[in-house]
């Protein structure tokens, strides 16, 4: 049997469908908030990136995943190049200045710098020698990170940039920490908080407060996470209907079609589509967990680890902020919430480890 019957034999074809389904939880959504048709539409514009999605899914299933990790130095410094000439010739949206645009179609550069940040960190950590990871190999495994990390700071957004935390802390507990280091990153992390606090935007800092009471500021800062408990709690059980949703088709609820699509959904679909889309998140991350332990080296387990916690933060970030638990981050739900860049990357990071569960039996 040759390489190619073996990719084909085991394709994981309910994780490939999962992924097809929660996607298709978000097209349905989008579907519901837009009134006009035609490719050049919100939804046609959905469809033509969740298309592109796929495409890019199954494209890089065709070479194994240690080629994209032997020219990933490549990858990563390209991918620098380009966060840097966002800083120059970026354009601004939401106050974000993290997009680059060539005519009328633009892009979000940081959000690919994500998925070749992980298989960076996962190339470099696998190759270390030893169970722990020394002082050199934790800066430098931190250098890998904080350096993409610092040029999507520089642009404004904050949201994006928390997410490579997640990515740095999964794959350096993973790669093996020592007791010492842990308390020495959670003193300093501790150190850190007031001044961090202090270097929040007064609009930053006012999410935060908005998140214990958004009364305090009804008809600005808290609007949105009011509105949004709102439309989750309306739901009811089964929803109040496609399209029959106040918050959303009148347009109380902003940022319904990206970061709080899942109040939409949720307005619609009730709490039985909620959970459905939670079943299909944990579905996913199942998938993601046992592919990690079945993987025929360290590099792809590093790499499937990295894919699971942004995927999680993910989720977890943004469904906390739709039902109020946590600050507005700007962080989209994977797969769900609309955004081009964000879809696509996403379907690269998953192509990534299904590429790894692929290959677990080829020498």
């Amino acid at each position: 049997m040759n390489i190619e019957q073996r990719v084909v034999q085991h394709f994981d074809w309910v994780w490939f469908f999962a992924l097809i389904l929660l996607s298709g939880t978000g097209l349905i959504a989008a579907w519901s908030m837009t009134n006009t048709g035609g490719w050049d539409s919100f939804l046609g514009r959905h469809f033509i990136f969740l298309g592109l999605g796929i495409i890019v899914f199954l494209s890089l299933l065709y070479f194994d995943y240690h080629l994209y990790a032997d020219f990933i130095a490549v990858g990563y410094l390209l991918c620098l190049a380009v966060l840097v000439a966002v800083l120059v010739a970026g354009r601004a949206v939401h106050n974000n200045k993290s997009w680059l645009y060539f005519g009328s179609l633009g892009f979000q550069p940081s959000e690919f710098a994500k998925v070749l940040v992980i298989v960076a960190l996962a190339k470099y950590y696998s190759g270390v020698d030893g169970d722990r990871l020394g002082l050199r190999e934790l800066l430098v495994g931190g250098l890998i990170v904080f350096v993409p990390t610092m040029l999507v700071v520089l642009q404004g957004d904050l949201g994006t940039a928390m997410t490579f935390v997640p990515i740095y802390a999964a794959l350096t507990l993973m790669a093996g920490l020592r007791r010492g280091h842990l308390l020495i990153f959670a003193l300093a992390g501790v150190l850190a908080a007031p001044l961090g606090w202090m270097m929040l935007h007064d609009y930053q800092r006012s999410r935060i407060q908005t998140v214990f009471n958004p009364s305090i500021d009804p008809l600005h800062r808290g609007y949105q996470t009011i509105q949004s408990k709102i439309a989750v709690g309306s739901g009811k059980f089964l929803g109040r209907g496609f399209k029959q949703g106040s918050q959303g088709q009148l347009g109380f609820l902003p940022a319904r079609r990206t970061d709080f699509v899942f109040a939409v959904i949720s307005e619609e679909r009730g709490f039985l589509g909620s959970m459905i889309v939670l079943g299909l998140i944990l579905l996913i991350a199942v998938k993601l967990l046992r592919a990690a332990k079945e993987a025929k080296d360290r590099l792809g387990t590093m790499v499937i680890i990295g894919v699971l916690a942004l995927f999680l933060f993910h989720a977890f970030i943004n469904i906390g902020m739709v039902v109020g638990l946590l600050p507005i981050a700007g962080i989209p739900l994977p797969f769900v919430s609309a955004g081009g860049s964000a879809m696509v990357s996403f379907f690269a990071a998953m192509s990534l480890c299904v590429n790894v569960k692929l290959r677990r039996f080829v020498n």
